[in-house]
C-alpha cells in the first residue's frame, strides 16, 4: 500500500510539473503569437516616447508580460526579458527588427515594441565599434551593416526558437535553435572586432520553477547570455532608456 503522505507528495510534484509546462506553452505559443502581434495598432504606438535616430546594429531591450518572461526577469535580476536587433538606419518606427520568438524573423520596430503590451521599460544599446565607425569611417560602417543583414538573412532567419536556452543547440535535423539574445550576440559578433562573450547561466533564483521547466536537468552554469547580460556588456553603450506607455 502507498503511504498517504508519499502519494500526496508524488501527486503534488506531478501537478506542479504539468502547471509549469502548461504555463510555458501558453507563454510562448499563445500570449506571444503572431495573431497577438497582428492585432496591435502600430500607428498609435509611442505617442510621447521620443526615440533617438536608430542605427543598424542597435539592440532594443523590452519586457514581455508572459509568465515565463517574468520569471526570466527575476532570475536575471533585470527588468528586460526580450531583445531585438535593428537592421536599418534612420527609419524610426519603420525600422526592421530581428527577433527570435517562436522563430527567428524580422518585423517593424513598432510591431516589436507593441508585443510588450501597454507598458514596458525600454533600453536601446549601440555597439561602440559601430558608433565609432559611423562617425569616423562611414564606408566601413556601411560595409558592417551590409554584412550584419547578410548574416541575419542567411544564417539566422527562419531558425526555430530554443525553449531550452542552450548555446549551440540544434534540432533533430541539425538546424540551429536560437533564443532572442543568443541570435543577437551571434549576429553582432560577425561585425565586431571585440566580440561579445557568453556568461555562465545562473538559474538559482526560482530554482524549483526551472527544475520543473527543464524536466529535472537545469543547465546551471552552462554558457549563454540574456537581455540582462547584453545590457551589462562593455562593448555596448546605452543610447536610450525610457518607458513605453500606450495606455493613454
Amino acid at each position: 500500500m502507498w503511504d498517504v503522505a508519499i502519494l500526496l507528495d508524488v501527486l503534488t510534484d506531478l501537478f506542479m510539473h504539468l502547471i509549469s509546462r502548461w504555463l510555458t506553452h501558453i507563454s510562448v505559443t499563445t500570449l506571444l503569437s503572431a495573431s497577438h502581434i497582428a492585432s496591435a495598432s502600430p500607428l498609435t504606438i509611442l505617442p510621447t516616447l521620443k526615440l533617438p535616430a536608430l542605427h543598424a546594429g542597435d539592440v532594443v531591450l523590452i519586457a514581455l508580460h508572459c509568465y515565463v518572461c517574468r520569471v526570466i526577469s527575476e532570475t536575471t535580476d533585470s527588468p528586460y526579458n526580450h531583445s531585438g536587433l535593428i537592421l536599418d538606419t534612420d527609419l524610426g518606427l519603420s525600422s526592421r527588427v530581428a527577433q527570435s520568438l517562436q522563430s527567428t524573423q524580422d518585423l517593424s520596430l513598432s510591431e516589436f515594441l507593441h508585443q510588450a503590451g501597454k507598458t514596458s521599460p525600454v533600453k536601446i544599446l549601440r555597439p561602440r565599434e559601430l558608433a565609432n565607425s559611423f562617425k569616423a569611417d562611414r564606408e566601413a560602417y556601411e560595409s558592417s551593416t551590409v554584412l550584419l543583414n547578410r548574416v541575419f538573412a542567411l544564417e539566422m532567419r527562419g531558425r526555430a526558437f530554443d525553449e531550452n536556452y542552450l548555446w549551440n543547440n540544434v534540432d533533430t535535423d541539425g538546424n540551429e535553435l536560437l533564443y532572442c539574445s543568443e541570435m543577437i550576440q551571434k549576429t553582432l559578433n560577425h561585425v565586431l572586432a571585440r566580440p561579445l562573450t557568453t556568461t555562465a547561466l545562473d538559474y538559482s533564483r526560482h530554482w524549483d520553477f526551472w527544475l520543473n521547466y527543464f524536466d529535472g536537468k537545469v543547465p546551471q552554469g552552462e554558457p549563454g547570455n540574456s537581455p540582462a547580460s547584453l545590457a551589462n556588456a562593455d562593448q555596448l553603450m546605452t543610447i536610450f532608456e525610457g518607458i513605453l506607455d500606450t495606455a493613454h
